[in-house]
């Protein structure tokens, strides 16, 4: 494959175009391997029982090779009446139902494929039914964690969820503490590697976060446990190593057949965002972006933002570009830092590449709420932060704006203090942005964004040109 390292603007970009992305992909040839790998018996059940008409299938980009037979495989099995169609592209990360794009194309059904944050959402989950050696799987750990009176949580990737069950009564065969959790997908989902294709969870359990759910022994606390986790790296790992970063760690890849414990790379990570949080107390202009239309909550998680920046006196932007990249984000340069609203898995957006940081919403109340300090525990999923949610603080807008101290820099060096109002609005609510004196002088009320533009070498076109100014001729301009 040829590797693009300059591209000609005055090509016609067929370079562009013809350039190839490498992805990872699962590819099953034999029907029969791709009918048990999905479930597709069960799949057609399910739309015959319940006389859907349009059927719409999301696939992550791994398993598109497979899109094409699957669809022809269910479309033959279903009544004439059934059109099936496959998703052309997800609005923002492909582990969220994408409701919206089912939605374009009048679908009546939702079947996602493959690796999901498990958003509670009218949805048939096909997770696919990935192999596991469970012998080696027990194996691996023992030699890692010999004490057998060790109290362990089993977590696993959803693609494994097939094989829970013959992995749970092998491990416990050494660890007689072990708890294995459940996922948790609400009563509108179904899952078709389940016995019953519906959610196995038929009451509240202790522990409830990412779709997981499961009961610790008596007495005991998440930080007493030792956690296996049945999975290859990726998204989800990290999300559960940073929720859970008080714990021992360890993991196993069964397609490397692979285990170790995992821990340099959370703290690394905590580090870096530890440094973000430090960043968003010195912005003023701050960007929220909306990075899913697909999970529970997102509204209120949206106004409940919005009330904390107004609590710190910062100016506020909403943003809905779709799937986040550089170059979208690179337009608004007045913004000081971002904020993401996304899934638990999305969340954590590695920014290095991005010229502004971006925050999740926990991060953000860190930097702005008094009441709300570091203290080593991590949220990802952004409704545990709404009222009833497990890391819910309440807050008064005025009052952490009278109480706010001044905090000492650790990025600049030098003692900091919360903006002034950047709103352009008195006490009494009347715009202050204009003010005139003596009948000709005006005073401008500045804000950052309008300090930004003034600032910039090119600020659109001009109001109130000179008077002996004239029309510029047209000239060619550079090939």
């Amino acid at each position: 494959m040829e590797q693009l390292t300059k591209y000609d603007l005055s090509s016609d970009g067929s370079q562009v175009i013809s350039h190839q992305l490498e992805v990872d992909t699962v590819l099953h040839k034999d029907a029969d391997e791709l009918r048990a790998y999905y479930s597709l018996d069960r799949i057609v059940d399910f739309i015959s029982s319940r006389g859907y008409d349009k059927v719409a299938l999301q696939f992550p980009d791994c398993l598109l090779p497979d899109s094409t037979s699957i669809a022809l495989e269910i479309q033959s099995k279903c009544s004439q009446s059934t059109s099936v169609f496959i998703l052309a592209d997800t609005s923002y990360g492909s582990c969220c139902v994408d409701e919206i794009a089912a939605s374009h194309g009048n679908a009546d059904c939702l079947i996602h494929f493959g690796s999901t944050c498990l958003s509670p959402l009218p949805v048939l989950y096909v997770f696919g039914r990935r192999s596991v050696d469970v012998d080696k799987c027990h194996k691996s750990f023992t030699s890692l964690v010999s004490d057998r009176n060790s109290h362990i949580l089993l977590l696993y990737d959803v693609v494994y969820y097939h094989a829970v069950d013959a992995l749970t009564e092998t491990l416990c065969s050494h660890y007689p503490n072990l708890v294995t959790s459940k996922l948790n997908v609400g009563k509108l989902c179904s899952i078709a590697e389940s016995a019953t294709m519906e959610s196995e969870i038929e009451r509240e359990a202790s522990c409830n976060q990412h779709g997981r759910v499961f009961d610790l022994h008596e007495g005991k606390e998440i930080h007493d446990y030792i956690i296996f986790y049945i999975g290859f790296e990726g998204l989800t790992l990290n999300n559960l190593m940073m929720s859970y970063n008080k714990c021992q760690f360890y993991s196993y890849n069964p397609d490397m057949d692979y285990a170790r414990l995992e821990s340099s790379s959370v703290n690394k990570t905590l580090m870096r965002r530890y440094y973000l949080i430090q960043k968003a107390k010195e912005a003023h202009v701050i960007g929220i972006i909306i990075g899913t239309l697909g999970v529970a909550d997102y509204l209120q998680t949206l106004d409940r933002i919005k009330s904390v920046i107004k609590a710190a006196n910062k100016k506020t932007y909403i943003f809905s570009v779709g799937k986040i990249n550089v170059a979208k984000l690179a337009n608004f340069m007045e913004i000081d830092i971002f904020v993401l609203i996304a899934c638990p898995e999305n969340t954590l957006l590695d920014s290095k590449e991005f010229y502004k940081p971006i925050l999740t919403p926990y991060e953000l109340e860190i930097a702005f709420l008094k009441d709300r300090s570091w203290d080593g525990t991590y949220v990802t999923d952004f409704r545990q932060l709404l009222p009833g949610g497990a890391s819910n603080i309440d807050f008064d807008i005025e009052d952490e704006r009278r109480n706010h101290n001044p905090d000492y820099s650790f990025i600049t060096g030098r003692m900091q203090s919360i903006s002034q109002d950047d709103d352009g609005l008195s006490s009494d609510g009347k715009q202050q942005s204009l003010v005139v004196r003596d009948g000709m002088q005006v005073v401008q009320h500045h804000t950052s964004a309008s300090e930004f533009l003034s600032n910039r070498s090119w600020r659109g076109l001009d109001n109130n040109p000179d008077d002996d100014s004239s029309p510029a001729n047209v000239v060619e301009g550079r090939r």
